[in-house]
């Protein structure tokens, strides 16, 4: 067990590392406080906002052109959302989210207004861009939007809370020690990522970051059911750190198989996903680049660090 990658030994490393990311993000996050705006990109889901679902036939014409054309669709889409994009900075609502479906339908959305103002865009996006069909309109108001902030963060504090308890259970509370600092690491982690590249925050978000915590703790039990399975297996005194280095790399094999079949998934979505799907599935790319960091780097040092608590003492 001697010649092994000292993972804990450079413990210190991979916490100056997250610390660096994290400070940043959340830097960031004040500075924008500072300067009057929010602090994180909440979507409507959470500050408040009118959702609209359109189908333009020009749109469908475009399609058509393009394909007779052999031209490719993505420069249609790119078009239109800048035609689109046009009108609505006549309303200072340049900033607005436009999306496009892979069957071709718009999604808009954008700040509250009223039914005249709302009226008034939809007349001049007919008079820039032909008829089209509404299909759908949702208005979420800042009371609502607030609700559902503090119910998303009583979901995610539920959740961490329960999976300490169920390690501490299953393992010992060293190790339910462990799993709550990685949980906290990817937590604090996926929003620093999310304020640095602006990622919007809203119900997808929040599903892949209890998603990307589900996973991080899967994977960070895999290392320490090897951990637990090497300390019985020990015969005699056993250097801690040396034994939770090697239960690292023997994990390996199992961490790079099920993190590659992930990944296959992911970047098929990102390639071949609508528009509204690809957020989400680049949310959840990041979150498993961080959870499987932070099961190997973090989850296990932390453990090393309250299990080799005594002897540094």
């Amino acid at each position: 067990m001697t010649n092994v990658i000292k993972f804990v030994e450079k413990r210190n490393l991979w916490f100056v590392i997250s610390f660096t990311i994290i400070a940043i993000g959340f830097a960031m996050m004040v500075g924008r406080v500072f300067n009057q705006q929010p602090a994180m990109n909440f979507g409507i889901d959470f500050s408040g906002g009118t959702s609209i679902m359109l189908k333009f036939d020009e749109l469908q014409k475009r399609y058509v052109e393009a394909e007779q054309a052999r031209h490719v669709k993505s420069d249609v889409n790119s078009d239109f959302i800048q035609d689109i994009r046009e009108v609505l900075a006549a309303f200072k609502l340049e900033n607005s989210s436009i999306q496009l479906t892979s069957d071709g339908e718009v999604l808009l959305r954008t700040a509250n207004f009223d039914n005249d103002k709302r009226s008034l865009i939809l007349g001049k996006l007919k008079e820039k861009l032909g008829n089209y069909e509404l299909l759908e309109v949702d208005v979420i108001g800042p009371t609502i939007g607030s609700e559902l902030r503090t119910q998303s963060l009583w979901i995610m504090l539920v959740v961490m809370a329960a999976m300490m308890i169920y390690i501490s259970w299953r393992f010992e509370f060293a190790f339910g020690i462990g799993a709550l600092a990685a949980l906290l690491h990817d937590t604090l982690m996926i929003f620093a990522v999310a304020s640095i590249f602006h990622f919007e925050i809203n119900i997808e978000f929040v599903a892949a970051l209890l998603t990307v915590l589900g996973y991080s703790t899967n994977d960070t039990i895999v290392v320490f059911d090897r951990v637990r399975e090497n300390l019985s297996l020990a015969k005699g005194p056993v250097e801690i750190g040396t034994l939770i280095n090697s239960s690292i790399i023997q994990t390996f094999p199992r961490t790079i198989n099920t993190v590659l079949t992930v990944l296959l998934v992911l970047v098929a979505l990102l390639i071949f996903g609508g528009t509204t799907i690809k957020p989400f599935a680049g949310m959840l790319l990041v979150g498993i680049a961080i959870g499987t960091y932070s099961s190997i780097f973090i989850a296990s040092t932390v453990l090393y660090s309250v299990l080799n608590r005594p002897k540094d003492a």
